[in-house]
């Protein structure tokens, strides 16, 4: 029990097309030391054999199938069928380690009882756990401005984190393990996200916007980095998050105190999304983030570029081989990197 409250967890997949590692990761699920209530795949329009490969775990997962809607409409079709107290986001290419519910329960147990919860990760390509965690990734001084506590397992966090994921966003869907009243309360998945790039990133700024929230300091997930996965594609997952922003600022209640902030950081990001672009070769989005930033909050390489972006290709070609050779040795993608 939780502050009196039952223990029933109810893991969620969403999965589109993942029949390939799907078993590997509802395998990881079952071996937890602290038993799942439940394990329910939905398959979001899948064209493979993912429901041969869940129907080869018999009862011990619960599976339908959907038009494809993308993860936050799978997600919350999972919640809905869910039977248990608590809600944990599994992404069908996940990997977690056999005790890391059992961290979880250990902080959710722990007054004052967080509702929320989160836990660290590492990134595992072909394979491979890398050994930089994404909790040591955070800016200096990050984790040090939260008020907070170190309990057993890990950490309660004692103020809202709505400001301080602003600028790092340590918190990954299949790290989350929430209650489901919190989940119903603040609206579940927002599915005119379900297309856009980190999507997730909505729904976790309304969490997060009520405390205390659960911290497993130790990396027990393991995310996975592939070509097909879409957070890997770094220039979507900024104009993403910028939507999403916008998105905050126009219907989040929290966002009005931090107004300063989220303009700051959404500048931060379309000045990062347009090197990405020129890099890419992507002139006319370059223009457009160039026109939405303000020309005059330009800092000197974003304006060279944005002014290479506007010109012909053989003025543009004629400036880079220039650039090249003032400063030999710089590597240049594309259309070029100044």
């Amino acid at each position: 029990m939780n502050g009196g409250l039952p223990w029933r967890v109810s893991a969620v997949v969403p999965s589109y097309n993942r029949a390939d590692i799907l078993g590997e990761t509802i395998a990881c699920l079952i071996a937890q030391i602290e038993p799942v209530h439940e394990i329910i795949v939905v398959d979001d329009g899948s064209k493979d054999a993912t429901a041969e490969v869940v129907a080869g775990f018999g009862g011990k997962v619960r599976y339908r199938r959907i038009e494809n809607g993308g993860a936050p409409v799978a997600r919350n079709v999972g919640a809905e069928m869910a039977t248990g107290d608590w809600l944990w986001f599994c992404d069908s290419d996940d990997l977690w380690k056999p005790h890391f519910l059992a961290s979880v329960r250990a902080i959710a147990e722990t007054p004052p009882h967080p509702q929320f919860l989160f836990g660290n990760f590492r990134l595992v390509r072909e394979g491979i756990w890398e050994p930089a965690t994404k909790f040591e990734t955070a800016p200096k001084g990050f984790w040090e401005n939260i008020r907070s506590r170190k309990v057993s397992g890990g950490t309660i966090v004692l103020e809202p984190l709505y400001r301080h994921i602003l600028s790092f966003q340590p918190i990954f869907p299949s790290t989350i393990v929430m209650r489901k009243s919190l989940f119903d309360s603040v609206g579940g998945f927002d599915a005119k996200f379900a297309r856009t790039a980190s999507e997730d990133f909505e729904f976790t700024l309304r969490c997060v916007a009520h405390a205390p929230i659960g911290v497993v300091d130790e990396a027990l997930v393991g995310v996975r980095r592939h070509k097909s996965n879409y957070s890997a594609n770094q220039l979507a997952n900024l104009l993403g998050e910028v939507r999403i922003l916008r998105h905050a600022q126009r219907h989040h209640a929290a966002a009005v105190q931090f107004a300063g902030e989220i303009e700051a950081d959404i500048r931060r990001r379309n000045l990062e999304a347009l090197g990405l672009a020129f890099s890419d070769g992507r002139y006319e989005l370059v223009r457009s983030l160039a026109d939405d930033i303000g020309r005059s909050n330009l800092d000197g390489r974003s304006r060279l570029k944005a002014f290479l972006a506007s010109r012909p290709e053989a003025i543009r070609r004629s400036v880079l081989a220039l650039i090249r050779w003032v400063r030999p040795g710089e590597s240049v993608r594309k259309g070029g990197k100044p």
